[in-house]
């Protein structure tokens, strides 16, 4: 896929910023092998843009920590385990290196919210992780179980028993730390987690844009349903997003099928992760896979 150029991903720049975005997030791949990425950064912070960004951290100098923990940048770090062992049959050999990056740029002053993956292998290990990055001393940490899309193995995919299990060890163990947790892509997870250390937000999708390295504004980005392009100017670009019958569909709890219809957490949970959804059943409107309200596994 051909990505956006320099002067391309500056203009949308400047359009997230027309439209009064509060956030932009650059996510990947890995958005540290462009080599303008200071330059957007400086660009959006300076319009006024809040700026994060995702990386595993191999790609990491230290020129590059020193800018981003200087620019205030919000830096997410890709922690798939919490013992070499497990994070090694995930993401490779690079435990100690993630580890060890994770520590120089909090000791630069960094914004650094770890995110943890959460699938069939690693889930025993949710509350270890909220206990690693808590002896890091770090103000808070992210998990998202996975979204068997693209490069992603549906065979390592957590069942509904897993990712509640999963998450009753990370509130349980986000209680004893004193660790602020977010749950990415599970809003089904409020119909059993009641911690006030954890946070579990709605799909994000009819509030945001996700864009494709080459300008297409897709559905999410782990949903290969292109809306619109910001090649046509990101103004006009949300304008028809937002204004999309599918994407408003998706705000419509009686839209949804199976189980999540007679549910009393339709209104808030509005079926989950849609893209989950998409990936196991090819229906956006059917109940996300690993709810345990909507399966028997």
């Amino acid at each position: 896929m051909p990505e956006l150029s320099t002067e391309e991903a500056l203009k949308v720049v400047e359009g997230i910023a027309e439209i009064r975005a509060r956030h932009l997030s650059i996510t990947g791949g890995e958005p540290t092998l462009r080599e303008d990425l200071p330059k957007l950064i400086v660009e959006a912070q300076e319009r006024g843009v809040h700026v994060s960004v995702f990386t595993n951290t191999l790609k990491l100098t230290s020129e590059l920590m020193k800018f981003l923990a200087k620019r205030e940048v919000e830096v997410h770090v890709s922690i798939d385990g919490a013992s070499k062992e497990v994070f090694a049959k995930i993401r490779g050999p690079y435990f100690d290196l993630v580890l060890e990056r994770v520590k120089d740029l909090k000791d630069l002053g960094a914004d650094v919210e770890p995110v943890m993956t959460v699938n069939a292998i690693n889930y025993v290990e949710t509350g270890k992780y909220v206990e690693l990055c808590a002896s890091m001393d770090l103000p808070r940490v992210a998990l998202i179980p996975i979204i068997p899309v693209g490069r992603a193995d549906r065979s390592i995919m957590p069942t509904p028993g897993m990712a509640k299990e999963a998450f009753s060890l990370v509130a349980q163990k986000a209680e004893e730390v004193g660790l602020d947790v977010e749950l990415w892509c599970s809003p089904f997870a409020s119909s059993f987690i009641r911690s006030r250390r954890v946070y579990v937000p709605r799909c994000m999708i009819s509030a945001c844009m996700d864009i494709a390295p080459d300008g297409s504004v897709m559905l999410c980005d782990t949903i290969d349903i292109k809306v619109t392009d910001v090649k046509k100017g990101v103004r006009e670009a949300w304008e028809e997003y937002s204004s999309s019958e599918l994407v408003k569909s998706l705000e419509r709890p009686e839209n949804l099928r199976g189980l999540c219809r007679a549910c009393r957490y339709a209104r808030t949970c509005l079926g989950g992760c849609h893209a989950r959804a998409m990936a196991i059943y090819g229906d956006l409107m059917m109940p996300d896979p690993l709810c345990p309200l909507a399966s028997d596994r």
